[in-house]
This record gives C-alpha cells, structure tokens and sequence, in this order.
C-alpha cells in the first residue's frame, strides 16, 4: 500500500505514460481493509432515502464525500494528489467525486468522452491529429479507483482506445483503432488506480459476471476561473461537519476559491 508521493523517476514514467495514453496505472494505492470499507460505506450511502431520491434508481452513487470523511479525504491522499498537481497545477481543487455500483447486466457501455461527448480539442477535417508528443491542456481530469478486482473480461473493466485523445475527434461508430492501436481493458486489482484523461475513448464494457463492480471516480479540476469544471463542493451544514477540523489541505481542495482571476 503507498501512502507517499512516487519518487521523481517514477512520476516521470507515469506522467509520460499517461500523455502518451491517455491513462496510467498505479498499482497498490489502497489496501485490501480500505477497499472493503469504502465498499460498506458505498453500500450504507447508497441506501440512505436522500441518495435513493438523487439517484433515481441509476447505479451511480453520487457526491459521497458530503456524507463520509473517509471519501473526502482521498482527494490529499498520495501518491494521488501529487501527481494530479504535476499534470493539473499545484492549486487543483475538486470538482467531483462518485462510486459506480454496476450489479451484473448494468454498464455505461456506449463509447465516448465525458461531459455529454464535448470535444475540448476538436480539430478540422483536413487535420489529422494533434502533434505526436504534446501535452494537450486538460481542464480536469479522473482519478479511477477499483474498490473491486477487475481482471477479466465479464468484471466489466473500462475499455479504451490509447492515444486517441490525440485525434481531435469523438469516436467513430465502427472501427474503433487509432493509428493502429484498438480497443484495450484496463484491468485491475481492488486498491490499484489510473489517472485518466477523459478526452480518450472509453466505455465501461458490460459487466457480465456474477458480482458487482466497484469503481469510484475522483475528479479534480484545473484551481482558475477559467476552468469550466472547477466548482468547489459548495458550502452546506453536510460538508461542515465532513470538514470540521480536517486537514487545512483538504479543506482548500474541497471548497478553496479559485486562484486566478
């Protein structure tokens, strides 16, 4: 279980992987005990009225961080937060948190990028790619954390084309394959974690084994006003008393104003 930030070698691999990608992995972030209590802890959430209303029936539990400190607190958590600072800058805040609760049968399975398919690098017909290499600004990005193994095909792992956050465009309806490379899983065991830029194509395959798959999501976003996604979670009795005497470092991630102006 690593509780520290990666050494600078390290960090260097991962973060050329993941501008290379489109994501990266991290193996061992969070230990077996952690994993089963965000597990009972989604759970118990989950069926509270208040979370039943908002969900309305769907497998996303959402916003657990205003009903349990152990949720907000991932977001200091390292090697997580210092490496979001190297891709995002040192003032990153939150913008987001939730646990994708998918029983077998249920999946996000269509392929596309986040926020409703919005490209934030489209490029013209007569441009093929963005250049091999760039580190394309990104105003916010994932932090995906299996709760459960996902090691298999029928676990329902996300799917994704590498790379293709290069082609300035959304997915195509067939032949899914970007300069060679096709669809590839992430597989993963409960506790690993992979830093992902939502502008690659993705889906969630569907998940066709006999137990449900875990998967909690932990946005961060870029700390300027200019970041569309930078929205703090707002003040409210709920997440006073989450951050009542919490560490100062969280308390700025989580509801820090924006820096720039």
């Amino acid at each position: 279980m690593l509780t520290h930030p990666c050494s600078p070698a390290e960090t260097a691999t991962i973060l050329d992987t993941f501008h290379r990608d489109g994501y990266a992995v991290i193996r061992n972030v969070l230990g077996a005990d952690e994993c089963a209590q965000l597990r009972a802890l989604t759970d118990e959430i989950a069926a509270r009225p208040s979370v039943q209303e908002a969900s309305k029936g769907w497998f996303v539990v959402r916003e657990p961080e205003k009903e349990d400190i152990a949720f907000a607190q991932l977001f200091i958590r390292e090697p997580i937060y210092s490496l979001v600072q190297q891709i995002l800058g040192p003032e990153c805040r939150f913008c987001g948190q939730n646990v994708i609760r998918n029983k077998p049968g249920e999946a996000v399975s269509n392929w596309h990028v986040d926020d409703c398919n919005k490209l934030e690098h489209p490029l013209p017909p007569e441009v093929p790619r963005w250049p091999a290499g760039a580190r394309l600004p990104l105003i916010w990005l994932s932090v995906q954390v299996p709760l459960t193994d996902i090691l298999t095909l029928d676990d329902g792992p996300t799917e994704i084309v590498p790379g293709s956050h290069y082609s300035g465009r959304l997915p195509p309806v067939d032949n899914l394959e970007f300069e060679g490379r096709g669809v590839e899983p992430i597989f993963c065991h409960a506790g690993d974690i992979y830093l992902f830029n939502h502008q690659t194509w993705h889906r969630g395959r569907p998940n066709t084994g006999s137990k449900t798959r875990y998967l909690m999501q932990l946005q961060y976003a870029r700390g300027d006003s200019l970041a569309f996604r930078c929205q703090v979670a707002r003040p409210s009795p709920m997440m006073d008393k989450i951050l009542a005497g919490a560490d100062p470092r969280l308390v700025e991630v989580m509801t820090g104003p924006a820096k720039y102006v």
